[in-house]
């Protein structure tokens, strides 16, 4: 297998290596293409990842099959930034950081938004256990 950072030649390779990493790191098949959205949003730095994730909640947050998603695409681009720095490449703990903080304010409005919701709850734990 590739390392991931061998996919990084610029912004369009970056977010299609983000992209093509994060299905095969996840054993569920995604829906959705917010690893790759984020992976863009990335490209640019982390106000235009702050930002899209914004944009992303108020347009996903009341589906949860996609917000469930959105999720897991948080959990694994701090995976992903996480093997790029084990891979050399540097400042990627601010990345890390607010890819984790940004997971767990995601967990924290499903769980808020859905916790009636036995559907929902069950989706979640499928696929994100």
């Amino acid at each position: 297998m590739k390392t991931i950072n061998s996919y990084f030649r610029n912004g369009f390779s970056y977010a299609a290596g983000i992209e093509d990493w994060c299905r095969k790191s996840y054993p569920h098949e995604l829906q959705f293409t917010f690893c790759q959205d984020f992976a863009i949003a990335d490209w640019f730095g982390l106000s235009a990842v702050k930002d899209t994730y914004k944009r992303v909640k108020q347009n996903w947050l009341s589906d949860y099959k996609a917000w469930t998603e959105v999720e897991v695409a948080l959990n694994l681009l701090a995976w992903a930034h996480n093997q790029l720095k084990q891979q050399g490449l540097d400042d990627q703990d601010k990345f890390i950081k607010l890819y984790s903080d940004l997971y767990e304010e995601a967990s924290n409005a499903f769980y808020k938004k859905y916790k009636n919701n036995d559907e929902a709850i069950r989706y979640h734990f499928e696929m994100t256990d």
